[in-house]
């Protein structure tokens, strides 16, 4: 029986850092937000047609699109950002389907879903396990300044979009603090994951 172990945590708080040590490990890993990249820097013809049809004609040029111009006006406007967000999740969706349908026939034992909103979309629910990365507040922000074209406010608005850490860390059933060393919370995740398989595996 294939396990299903979750990975989640707010903006900026490690989890493309651990998805990519988890891959060097040779661990399957599905990552929501890696699907969500491609699609913005390899847009395909219904993805560009949605962004039209979405009046988010401003971040489209030359087939090429501005994800900063979209962050700016999803969050300035509702309606927009229900509309865009319905359409990636069917994608990121499809595809993490078809990479559970695929490790379940392999039968393989382990697979991590990192999905930033696992909680919000209630996805925890699939999930034998759920680990939560944990960084405060301020560190997040600082992190995630130094990324290409975010702004303070989109992202406080990203931030309180989100369910709190409070309530995540309850629903969770493994918390590990990302604000240590890389080697340390690696060594974390591997505890962890030690943990999750047992000592009959």
């Amino acid at each position: 029986m294939t396990k299903i172990i979750g990975i989640t945590g707010g903006i900026a708080s490690g989890k493309t850092t651990i998805s990519k040590f988890l891959k060097t490990k040779r661990f399957a890993v599905h990552e929501s937000d890696l699907v969500v990249r491609q699609l913005y820097s390899k847009p395909n013809k219904k993805f560009l047609n949605h962004l039209k049809k979405t009046k988010l004609f401003n971040a489209i040029k030359k087939n090429k699109i501005n994800k900063t111009i979209i962050r700016e006006e999803i969050f300035n406007n509702k309606t927009k950002k229900k509309k865009l967000e319905k359409f990636i999740h069917t994608e990121v969706r499809k595809s993490r389907n078809k990479f559970l349908s695929e490790h379940k026939k392999k039968k393989t034992k382990l697979v991590f879903l990192d999905i930033p909103l696992l909680f919000e979309s209630r996805l925890h629910n699939i999930c034998d396990c759920v680990i939560l990365l944990y960084l405060p507040k301020k560190f997040r922000i600082q992190r995630a300044m130094k990324r290409k074209g975010m702004k303070r406010n989109i992202l406080l608005k990203i931030i309180k979009s989100q369910l709190s850490d409070t309530y995540k860390k309850k629903k969770s059933n493994i918390v590990i603090n990302t604000s240590k060393s890389k080697k340390e919370t690696f060594k974390m995740i591997l505890k962890s994951i030690n943990y999750i398989i047992g000592p009959n595996a």
